[in-house]
């Protein structure tokens, strides 16, 4: 067990710590291994004394060359003992992390760190993961290499099979991002947020990948011909439209076709993919079968069920067509979705789970009662209808208080 403790003069703790190492050391490597250690301690201090000088770099630096093979030393049984002194040991090191006042030195042993943690994806992985994070919150949201330690768990946490207990600090992704946006590259941010893509969908989150792949191609807005050219960028833009295309609970795509990325492949091979999630965002039935006659090899080349695309499109236009409606009948619906009378109802049904329509259905009458419904695509003809509601609502708000205030008065009349 390791005797070192934490004491109020930091000389105290570097040197236990240096104790605990040396014993390690001696077991692990040798006796010779054990000496060189020593010496070199001992050189240090001596330096350290002649010159009056409290740095401690050069002690950190040193603990640093031996920690890699700390990880080594930890037995398969009973792990448990030597796991806790190697945390203990890796506290003291950043507690030394945090006295460095030399930026030089506070960058070069912070990435050491995060390359010795990060070094293998076999052995220890959750102290890993655990001690790289403790790295992460050592250092306050202003630290300009937050983000760069957080991405080495990331990256960590992907490789060595341990993205699950990862996911919860994702929830806070948001709110660091606006801590690190003072030292983040766009560069960056793509990364950041291709990465997470790609390791959300091997995870098997396909919808949150997606919702990271949109992320990425934000990023690219008023961005360089060049830049959207490049391999890399039209390979994640080819994703993201099979993506939208064929995640089941996928339906808005106004935002999607304004992305750069977007209207450059609009421009290239990959117009077809764009042409689907044009009719997606305002095409009919109709529309897409005309589509998949004309080009129905885009479906095939990127492996896409032309069978769920007209599943969507069924309820897009279910929601268009029911739209500033109170009901319709099912016939009408069946003829609008080119639908069978006999499985209209289930495509309704459907509709109203995925939240196409708000109503039900009236089955005595063969109707569906329309409370609203699923808006496609808000541009100027939306906003001109959203404009006249509000002043419906307004009108119908200052009649009901006329109303109260008339009703008000004649009770005061008659009192």
């Amino acid at each position: 067990m390791a005797h070192y403790i934490y004491s109020e003069n930091d000389d105290d703790a570097t040197l236990q710590g240096a104790e605990w190492l040396q014993k390690l050391l001696q077991v692990s490597k040798g006796p010779d291994a054990e000496k060189a250690f020593t010496a070199k301690f001992k050189a240090l201090s001596e330096e350290q004394a002649a010159n009056q000088s409290s740095d401690c770099a050069p002690f950190l630096s040193l603990f640093l060359d031996h920690s890699a093979d700390l990880f080594a030393a930890i037995p398969e049984n009973r792990p448990e003992e030597r796991i806790e002194d190697v945390q203990s040991f890796f506290a003291l090191v950043l507690s030394m992390l945090m006295l460095l006042e030399n930026t030089e030195d506070l960058d070069k042993s912070t990435t050491r760190l995060c390359e010795i943690f990060s070094a293998n994806k076999e052995t220890q992985t959750e102290l890993r993961l655990r001690l790289i994070m403790m790295l992460y919150n050592t250092f306050n949201p202003s630290f300009a290499m937050r983000y760069r330690v957080f991405k080495h768990a990331l990256d960590y946490a992907a490789k060595a099979d341990l993205f699950e207990l990862f996911l919860p600090y994702l929830g806070y992704l948001d709110a660091w991002m606006v801590d690190w946006e003072p030292y983040v590259q766009v560069q960056d941010k793509r990364a950041l947020y291709l990465d997470l893509a790609k390791y959300m969908r091997d995870f098997g989150k396909k919808t949150e990948a997606f919702m990271y792949l949109k992320m990425y191609h934000q990023t690219f807005q008023g961005a360089s011909a060049d830049d959207l050219s490049k391999k890399e960028t039209e390979e994640a833009t080819v994703e993201l439209l099979k993506d939208a295309i064929s995640l089941p609970n996928v339906f808005q795509f106004d935002d999607l076709l304004q992305y750069d990325t977007v209207k450059a492949a609009g421009k290239n091979k990959q117009a077809g993919l764009v042409k689907v999630c044009q009719v997606f965002l305002s095409g009919n039935v109709n529309d897409l079968k005309e589509l998949q006659k004309k080009d129905g090899k885009v479906f095939t080349e990127h492996g896409l069920s032309a069978e769920d695309a007209l599943s969507k499109i069924r309820l897009l236009t279910l929601a268009a067509v029911t739209q500033g409606k109170s009901d319709m009948s099912l016939d009408d619906i069946a003829a609008k979705l080119e639908e069978s009378a006999d499985n209209v109802e289930e495509t309704v049904v459907r509709g109203i789970s995925e939240g196409m329509v708000d109503g039900r259905i009236d089955q005595l009458n063969r109707k569906v009662l329309v409370k609203s419904s699923f808006q496609r695509k808000f541009e100027q003809d939306e906003w001109t209808f959203l404009d006249g509601k509000l002043e419906q609502w307004i009108g119908n708000l200052e009649n009901v208080i006329k109303f109260l205030g008339e009703q008000k008065t004649t009770t005061a009349l008659t009192a």
